[in-house]
């Protein structure tokens, strides 16, 4: 039996039980990455030698009972800090030392008893939602000519081929959409956690860095991973009771919505209705400067996370941008000029209140993945041109800090991903899980793309 294909619950379970040793489930995962063909394109770096001596560890513990993620293979974006490894931020002008120590969430998922096998791939800075870099273009595992998303879509990638049942990435303010915008274009679950909103207000490295969202292919997989970065129990879902829905294909970003992404959200409205809920279209409103809010966000993004790179190296896209986004930043237009995260989050509360919604669905990508092109060899122009639509579901709710998560329903016509988001109030977490579980229970979308299959080890 391959242990590479099974949920991380399954796993936790059998290692906390004694059936199964964490150091051959890792080892498993680690030949699902020697063998599926485009591991080098999701990852930048495998753990070959430490994941086995951690998984060895963990084995030696006597008491599992406090090890919810006991054994389980985790997938980190590159742009998080591991110790014994220099954080690459997806840029080959990062000139960042060995880190000596963990970020927060690795050393959390850690704790709880997973183990690193390697890291995924971004995009440059995490500001972009297409990932690739140095002629490494990381193909779709649904259709080749389709890209995986980003920032952290080498580490969505990795998820969805199954070199490990759970990825963790950035999210938030400046990340093109982070987990979210990977995780829809490689057919899997996302979640981003509430969080500060980019808010002028704030201090910049509070809403810049830390902001980690989870990816996995089920929801209690998700809850999991959620579990062991805020230090609690896996909470079970259930049912939330009946609750008042609000649904829009209307895209809050210039982008145009195709047809597919109109009829995911249809189906959802379908499937939720027939769980019980009501069900309204309405279209949320984000207030009146969420377009220069948003790309402010991310051109001082741009600029601020550039200060951790050297002179040279940044592909011209990115050097653009951080251009816009020096003058944005140093002349305080971000904020009272273009508005900020805190002023479209306070509309967004306002509107849920009004309307008295408990969720949102949207779709989650207004088309198909962006094509598996070169797109950090491009323009700037042709990058927001061509690509920045992909976000443009995701980046609003990233900017206003609410809890959002990417939810596959199906497949799409045209062979990619059918996925749909969920978006609440603050505090919502548990009402975003329940619907997510109730959405994959009656639809039943496939874990993984068809073809991929595994050799029994």
């Amino acid at each position: 039996m391959s242990w590479s294909g099974k949920t991380a619950q399954q796993i936790a379970k059998a290692v906390r039980r004694g059936d199964a040793d964490a150091a051959v489930v890792v080892d498993h995962h680690l030949r699902r990455i020697e063998d599926y063909s485009a591991s080098d394109q999701a990852l930048t770096g495998v753990r070959k030698v430490e994941s086995l001596a951690e998984a060895a560890a963990v084995d030696e513990i006597e008491d599992h009972s406090a090890l919810p993620a006991a054994g389980v293979p985790v997938a980190v974006c590159e742009q998080l800090p591991v110790a014994g490894h220099a954080p690459r931020l997806g840029s080959n002008a990062t000139v960042l030392p060995i880190a000596d120590s963990d970020h927060r969430a690795v050393q959390r998922i850690r704790g709880a008893g997973a183990v690193v096998v390697g890291f995924g791939r971004s995009s440059e800075l995490g500001l972009w939602p297409a990932t690739d870099d140095d002629g490494n273009v990381p193909a779709g595992p649904w259709r080749p000519d389709r890209g995986v998303g980003g920032p952290s879509g080498g580490t969505a990638l990795a998820v969805a081929f199954g070199a490990a049942p759970i990825g963790i990435g950035i999210d938030g303010p400046g990340s093109a959409g982070g987990v979210r915008t990977a995780a829809a274009a490689c057919g899997i679950l996302a979640y981003s956690p509430e969080h500060v909103p980019a808010d002028i207000n704030a201090d910049p490295d509070q809403w810049l860095v830390g902001n980690v969202g989870v990816m996995a292919t089920t929801v209690d997989d998700a809850a999991l991973a959620l579990a062991a970065l805020t230090h609690r129990s896996p909470r079970a879902t259930g049912d939330p009771g009946r609750l008042r829905i609000a649904a829009t294909a209307s895209t809050p970003l210039p982008a145009r919505v195709d047809d597919e992404s109109t009829k995911a959200v249809l189906k959802a409205v379908r499937c939720l209705t027939d769980l019980g809920h009501d069900t309204f279209r309405a279209r949320p409103k984000f207030g009146p400067r969420l377009t220069s809010a948003s790309s402010g966000a991310w051109s001082c993004a741009a600029y601020l996370r550039s200060l951790k790179c050297g002179p040279d190296g940044l592909q011209r896209r990115t050097r653009r941008l951080v251009s816009v986004g020096e003058k944005t930043y140093l002349r305080g237009l971000f904020g009272g000029v273009l508005g900020d995260g805190g002023r479209v989050r306070r509309h967004l509360e306002d509107w849920f209140d009004s309307g008295d919604f408990d969720l949102l669905v949207t779709p989650g990508m207004p088309g198909p993945p962006a094509a598996a092109e070169a797109w950090s060899t491009q323009s700037l122009r042709s990058n927001v041109a061509h690509l920045a639509q992909a976000a443009a579901f995701t980046a609003p709710f990233g900017l206003a800090g609410l809890p959002a998560m990417i939810v596959p329903i199906g497949m799409r016509g045209d062979g990619v991903p059918a996925t749909v988001q969920l978006v609440g109030p603050p505090g919502s977490t548990g009402r975003l899980f329940d619907i997510a579980a109730g959405l994959v229970a009656k639809l039943r979308p496939r874990r993984y793309a068809p073809g991929l299959s595994w050799d029994e080890n």
